[in-house]
């Protein structure tokens, strides 16, 4: 999906959570952050994650691109839990809600509000140069989303999917996101932000 669709989505859409105020929008998402962030508790992560579903489900937002590409996550959790040993299937599903509670609600909330209401409201309350970095976040974010769109269609397009095929899709993946962050650093350093001076 280009970020153009969930722009036109987020300015256009006429479901009842674009018409909820931006505010309110932001507190649901950091409560669920916060839920993320702070509980370990398999039942609360899956009623928080069964409670997204059922926003998602009970509106007239694009369901099937909503949950399509909250699911990307999962790329990197399943290299995570591969390297844990000993893991418990309890264990392996609280990383599993926390991570698609995460991106679920982080993706309403940017299908349902243009980026200009939220990053207006998150500088009433952040310093600029954090806003800086998330707005430039927002958009590497749906520049890696396309690439994995495009590798997973070549993977296709090659046939039957093979371990050799998957490992270099997630190697160029990764390569992919690294490149991102260091275009993103580079972009910060050009709008004269510094890091030991930010740090300090």
């Amino acid at each position: 999906m280009k970020i153009t669709d969930i722009d036109y989505y987020a300015e256009f859409g006429e479901s009842w959570l674009n018409k909820t105020p931006v505010g309110f929008k932001l507190a649901g998402v950091a409560l669920v952050l916060g839920v993320v962030l702070f509980s370990a508790d398999i039942m609360v992560l899956g009623t928080v994650y069964a409670g997204l579903l059922g926003i998602i489900l009970f509106s007239s937002l694009p369901k099937r691109n909503i949950i399509q590409i909250s699911l990307y996550p999962l790329i990197f959790l399943g290299l995570f839990l591969f390297s844990i040993h000993n893991l418990s299937l309890e264990l392996a599903l609280v990383f599993v809600f926390k991570a698609l509670s995460a991106a679920t609600a982080l993706i309403l909330l940017v299908f349902t509000t243009s980026y200009i209401k939220i990053f207006s409201a998150l500088r009433r309350i952040l310093p600029n140069f954090l806003v800086n970095i998330l707005f430039l976040t927002y958009r590497s974010m749906f520049i890696l989303v396309r690439t994995l769109e495009n590798l997973l269609d070549m993977m296709k397009f090659r046939g039957r999917p093979s371990l050799k095929n998957l490992g270099n899709i997630v190697g160029f993946f990764v390569i992919k996101s690294i490149q991102t962050g260091e275009n993103m650093y580079d972009a910060m350093k050009l709008r004269g932000y510094d890091d030991k001076k930010t740090a300090g």
